[in-house]
């Protein structure tokens, strides 16, 4: 009888990391990916959700499609993992690895921030919340549009400009622009910190489109019953329309197991290995440090991860190959609105210091954007 590998996750990271294994090893070899959704989306559809410009099932891939490729998709909640015997325990019951890797991504906390729940808690870093998000933009009529960013980390940092961006450009194509404020409040003295140069083309860009930018401005509370933002300064932001970056915290049952004791999974970036024998972690749901900061929260560093567990796990079972440390290299779409698009590309780790670069935005890059959607779901689910 042949081994097994379990895949909690079907991300990005998870995906890639299933496909390259399924590719290289025989069918003696099963491949389970395990997921509590049923369905796959791109971060980045949400946005189309939240602007009405696609359908919820035009953005969503059926997990169950990775049968046919070879992969076993097996749909469950999980609840606890033990990495030392790697047996985890599911809504359906035990399962079993030889090697098992780790890709549960991030949970959002929406209740970690008082009152914001109570506003109505509209954020888009979920598929529903980004689906409810439309009735409410489109029939926006004017006021003030508050857009906060609550705490670091925070999954693909560009996502909350790219909601700015896209707000600007639907009221100034309705006509309304006018009427409609749009200011965000972000935590940091910048927005990505980790990057002046970046950050001085994000706020020039914000200063443009008349969108200001409230700097080092950490919210506290939102004072649901006089519609206000409270920042730590008890400064007070009135909004008509308040839209949150809820606080990001490692999943419940990773913080439950001795993965989690620190809170995020720790890793060796040259491997993706946990300190536990035939346990990688990858994506989301790890901390790799780059100097004072960290490896963002992105699909584009777990694809890179996945690559790198791939090849390790390759490795142990054929005892020979070769694996390319991970190196955080990958590119990022950022939506400018007008129909186009920049691309932030980066490599995190491959150097002395993180190498960022924003590109565009261009209305070519719209294409490229389309290619990454569409390659990724040939090479994931065969269509």
């Amino acid at each position: 009888m042949g081994e097994s590998i379990l895949i909690l996750g079907a991300g990005f990271g998870g995906l890639e990391a299933a496909t390259r294994l399924r590719g290289a090893l025989d069918e003696s070899f099963e491949i389970t990916v395990v997921d509590r959704n049923d369905f796959f989306n791109f971060g980045f559809t949400k946005f189309d959700l939240m602007f009405g410009r696609r359908a919820p099932e035009e953005c969503k891939q059926t997990l169950s499609a990775l049968d046919n490729k070879g992969i076993r998709f097996h749909q469950a909640t999980i609840e606890s993992i033990d990495p030392e015997s790697r047996q985890v325990e599911t809504s359906t019951g035990l399962l079993t690895a030889d090697y098992l890797v780790v890709a549960l991504g991030a949970d959002i906390d929406p209740a970690a921030t008082p009152g914001f729940l109570e506003s109505g808690g509209h954020h888009f870093y979920s598929f529903a919340a980004a689906e409810w998000l439309w009735p409410l933009v489109d029939e926006f009529q004017g006021g003030q549009i508050l857009i906060a960013i609550f705490d670091k980390p925070y999954k693909c940092p560009p996502a909350p400009y790219e909601a700015a961006f896209q707000l600007d450009d639907f009221y100034r194509q309705r006509g309304i622009r006018k009427d409609v404020a749009i200011d965000m409040l972000i935590p940091g003295p910048m927005p990505l910190p980790i990057s002046p140069t970046v950050s001085a083309g994000i706020e020039e860009a914000l200063t443009s489109k008349q969108i200001a930018l409230h700097k080092s401005h950490k919210i506290v509370e939102v004072d649901y019953q006089n519609r206000q933002a409270v920042v730590a300064n008890e400064t007070r932001y009135p909004y008509d329309l308040f839209l949150g970056v809820p606080i990001h915290r490692p999943p419940a049952v990773v913080l439950g197991c001795a993965l989690g004791e620190q809170g995020w999974i720790r890793v060796d970036p040259a491997t993706m290995r946990t300190p536990f024998e035939r346990v990688w972690a990858m994506g989301d749901v790890v901390q790799i440090p780059v100097g004072d900061f960290a490896v963002p929260k992105a699909g584009a560093f777990a694809e890179d991860a996945a690559s790198t567990v791939a090849a390790d796990i390759l490795r142990t079972i054929q005892g020979q190959g070769q694996v390319e440390p991970f190196e955080a290299q990958g590119a990022c779409y950022f939506e400018f609105g007008e129909g186009k698009v920049a691309q932030i590309a980066a490599n995190f780790l491959g150097g002395p210091t993180p190498d960022l670069a924003l590109e565009g935005p261009s209305l070519e890059f719209r294409a490229d954007k389309e290619e990454f959607e569409r390659s990724r779901i040939e090479r994931w689910f065969g269509k």
